[in-house]
């Protein structure tokens, strides 16, 4: 039994077929999106923003032919992934228009709009800079599909590119005092974190090699700490943390059977806030740091994406009805949480994923008075089509 898979990666990314009874992969031509097997033997994909069909033979694993146009103006969203779906009776269903775009924006307390944050672009992952004048973010090369960190500078509206090494860069963060920047990257095979000047001078070096993926989280406040994400022999995202000084010798925080991700430090650098799934459920908890003796579930009714106030005093999240919650918070050495308040629905892109590629899709100005958010692209310019009869005459 075979299955098909996409690569993205430097060099040699694209659609490969691999089986279930053997190591072995085919690499089966270069894309930078994904495809997918249509009864009764061809293969979709989409190149140059048409739908191509291609003939394959399952049981010899091979294309045949070449490739035959079936549809136009196919988007693909931020992702490089295309939707559409095929029935057996030969009608295809697919999303039209220009490739989604996102856009950054500012919003109040009840949900008020306060003014757009730059271009429209296919970005995610947004992190404001510690004086809140520029923010971090990773978007999508419209050419190549690759994915680098971007810069934007708040006061100008101008973005400028931050990473130029032709792997995938990803997950910005921010050092305490703004002059460096942490990001993922899988140009030495796994996915590890490396460090670049926010100035952009100088080169891109890494952090610790790991063989196996590792995604940046958040950096404490103190700059002693950078907490992570790492993946486990069952394949479950878990947290550790790493000193930044002296002996980088890597201190496991939150190990459990569940996924542990969108960690962040409190302000005093005394506590995390992360989501896990470990009740069955996304939920947001906060855990004392480092001794990793106290802990709190602050959301009820699910939650992911959660984000301190500059002052420790308010801790947000997004509730799985995307609701933006804002949760008070008391103390320091003993937190007290009081009845998380929804503030408005925040309809952000992917807003309740949690995954290795996705964080936070919002950020919190200083005060705790406006949002950032990375905004989801309008579906309403981005509408299915249907094709009858698609693969009528085309050869097997």
């Amino acid at each position: 039994m075979h299955f098909l898979f996409y690569v993205q990666a430097a060099k040699g990314g694209g659609v490969s077929v691999g089986s279930l009874d053997s190591k072995d992969t085919r690499h089966l031509f270069d894309t930078n999106a994904q495809a997918w097997y249509a009864p009764p033997g061809f293969l979709l994909f989409v190149r140059d923003g048409s739908l191509m069909a291609q003939s394959f033979d399952a049981g010899k694993v091979e294309l045949r032919g070449d490739p035959v146009r079936i549809a136009e103006g196919v988007m693909l969203d931020q992702m490089n992934r295309t939707a559409w779906s095929t029935a057996g009776t030969g009608i295809l269903a697919y999303r039209s228009g220009a490739s989604a775009l996102n856009q950054m924006a500012w919003f109040d307390r009840s949900g008020k709009p306060l003014g757009t944050a730059g271009p429209r672009a296919r970005f995610f992952n947004p992190e404001l800079s510690p004086d809140g004048k520029q923010v971090a973010f990773q978007q999508v090369d419209q050419q190549t599909g690759n994915l680098d960190v971007w810069l934007l500078d708040l006061t100008r509206g101008e973005p400028r590119r931050f990473t130029f090494d032709p792997a995938v860069d990803t997950i910005p963060r921010w050092s305490p005092d703004g002059k460096q920047i942490i990001f993922q990257s899988n140009r030495d095979g796994p996915f590890n974190i490396y460090q670049k000047l926010s100035s952009g001078a100088g080169s891109e070096g890494g952090l610790f090699p790991s063989l196996v993926s590792v995604g940046p989280q958040d950096w404490s406040a103190d700059g002693r700490f950078l907490v992570y994400a790492v993946v486990d022999a069952k394949g479950n995202w878990q947290l550790s943390v790493l000193p930044m000084s002296g002996e980088r010798k890597l201190i496991p925080f939150v190990e459990n059977e569940a996924n542990n991700y969108h960690a962040q430090f409190s302000h005093d650098s005394r506590w995390t806030a992360y989501a896990s799934n470990e009740s069955g459920r996304y939920e947001v908890y906060v855990q004392s740091f480092p001794a990793g003796n106290g802990k709190f579930q602050v959301s009820t009714n699910g939650g992911v994406q959660p984000r301190w106030r500059r002052d420790g005093k308010e801790l947000f999240y997004l509730a799985l009805d995307r609701k933006l919650m804002a949760v008070p918070v008391r103390g320091a050495s003993t937190l007290e949480f009081g009845a998380g308040v929804p503030l408005f629905e925040a309809r952000m892109e992917l807003g309740t994923t949690v995954s290795t590629g996705w964080m936070q899709q919002y950020d919190v100005a200083p005060d705790g008075q406006r949002f950032l958010l990375n905004l989801e692209p309008d579906s309403a310019a981005s509408p299915i089509r249907v094709v009858l009869n698609w693969n009528a005459g085309l050869k097997k």
